[in-house]
């Protein structure tokens, strides 16, 4: 009966993350907490009901893969090229800050300036996964604190190559590796093979592929596209959801983006809910009990470390203290691709087993806590001045436009999916709109930044009214 062994596990895996985040859901607990839990209960150190964890962790791999590829196709080139500012900026000092406060302050427990670099490696990684699954549930990805979250996440899964490679100079033995530069170029050469692959050569396939008017070999090659990339920047020494990233942003300008999108979402959710049950399966709450205080003094470290190294230099860069708090509180988390390093790392004596489940203790509670704190951040900063560093509004626009100004122009009633599709149809025919937003989240957080489109805190009725109808 091994061969039912995978569905088994599969079976109680959705089993017990249905009921637990369905009675979460009652207490309005957010999903990604829920199915933490989950994993909490039916991992080694719960309840013990999966059996074959390798092939579950295998999944949520390939869960972090398409929701990489989703977020790609949402954005585009010409946005990743407007956003290198912001990369260096913001990006950058926060991986240098994060890097430099933990190895000063760990290097003497634990023991070398390698292993202390080693960890300040692991706390400058957010998680790409949970912040874009709770923010895309919110409807906050659009905000100026999403983007700039995004961009952020973007320049840390890029960094993920450079710190692989330099594993072996800071455990400083030879540990089997390639020259470090031959691997960064190597990496590099991939990454712009799936750019040029996805931009140019793809898009002709696919074009032969629509023509045949069939959806399930449409799916294939969509399937085909998303998964060989992503192993094709794995094989370089580049993460796998960073390759589906990349397919993904370079096919986002193409004609067919949308339809992939479509297809390719409700894989998204399932396969990402995986990810998070395989994150709290890690969580020793024997370790943690245990190990109480250390464990809360390095979560609250982490939190606090990381709000100040993403909220600082947003607020050097111009941005309003409110927006740089939400982004800091958004990032304040350890990722997992700092799972990938610290499984590395301990296999090369980089970090001893006990402070390995500190590490993975702390990285799962930051995690949990992620969602609570994106959660209540408006309500928190609400009061906080609109203004930058240098005393001016970092948006020339901070409030609605009037809509007597307009004229001849169309009304997008919300701005999901669909809305931003025919938003991005209606800027490229020049054609005038504005967005009628009934997320008051994001409609506070757009008023917050200026944002000329979009206008909010009108029902039904006022959009019938204004329309003429």
């Amino acid at each position: 009966m091994e061969e039912f062994g995978l569905l088994r596990d599969l079976l109680a895996v959705f089993i017990v993350a249905g009921a637990v985040v369905y009675l979460l859901h009652k207490l309005r607990v957010p999903a990604v907490v829920g199915l933490l839990l989950a994993g909490v209960v039916v991992g080694p150190h719960g309840l013990k009901v999966i059996h074959d964890i390798h092939s579950v962790e295998l999944l949520a791999e390939i869960g972090v893969v398409v929701l990489l590829f989703t977020v790609g196709l949402e954005f585009s080139l010409s946005w990743l090229a407007k956003m290198w500012h912001t990369m260096l900026s913001v990006g950058l000092p926060q991986v240098l800050l994060c890097v430099g406060v933990v190895t000063l302050a760990t290097s003497w427990y634990l023991g070398s300036w390698g292993s202390g670099i080693f960890a300040g490696m692991l706390v400058a990684m957010s998680s790409t996964a949970v912040v874009l699954k709770v923010l895309i549930d919110r409807g906050e990805l659009p905000t100026p604190q999403g983007r700039v979250g995004v961009t952020v996440l973007l320049f840390q899964d890029l960094m993920v190559m450079v710190f692989m490679l330099t594993l072996p100079l800071l455990a400083a033995r030879d540990v089997g590796g390639e020259n470090i530069w031959f691997g960064l170029l190597k990496g590099l050469g991939s990454m712009i093979t799936v750019l040029v692959a996805t931009r140019f050569v793809i898009p002709q396939v696919l074009y032969h592929v629509v023509r045949t008017r069939n959806r399930e070999l449409f799916l294939i090659h969509i399937v085909a596209v998303c998964l060989g990339t992503a192993t094709l920047t794995a094989a370089s020494g580049l993460s796998l959801a960073l390759g589906a990233f990349l397919a993904g942003l370079a096919l986002s300008d193409s004609e067919y983006a949308q339809q992939t999108l479509s297809e390719v979402l409700p894989f998204r959710d399932t396969l990402s809910s995986l990810f998070f049950i395989s994150v709290g399966m890690l969580l020793d709450l024997g370790f943690v009990a245990g190990h109480l205080p250390l464990v809360s003094l390095t979560v609250l470290g982490i939190i606090l470390l990381k709000l100040l190294a993403v909220s600082g230099p947003m607020l050097v860069a111009g941005y309003p203290l409110r927006i740089c708090l939400l982004a800091g509180l958004a990032l304040a988390q350890i990722g997992e691709f700092s799972f990938v390093l610290a499984s590395r790392g301990s296999a090369i004596g980089l970090m001893g087993a006990e402070d390995t489940q500190t590490f993975l203790a702390a990285a799962v509670i930051t995690m949990a806590l992620t969602p609570a704190f994106i959660a209540l951040g408006p309500r928190w900063t609400e009061q906080l001045p609109d203004l930058g560093l240098w005393g001016e509004r970092a948006r020339e626009q901070n409030e609605l436009p009037e809509l007597a100004a307009l004229d001849l122009h169309v009304i997008i009633c919300g701005y999901g999916l669909n809305g931003r599709n025919i938003a991005k149809t209606l800027r490229e025919v020049e054609i005038p709109y504005v967005v009628l937003e009934m997320n008051p989240i994001t409609v506070r957080e757009q008023r917050k930044a200026g944002e000329p489109i979009m206008f909010g805190d009108c029902g039904r009725d006022s959009v019938l009214e204004h329309a003429g109808i």
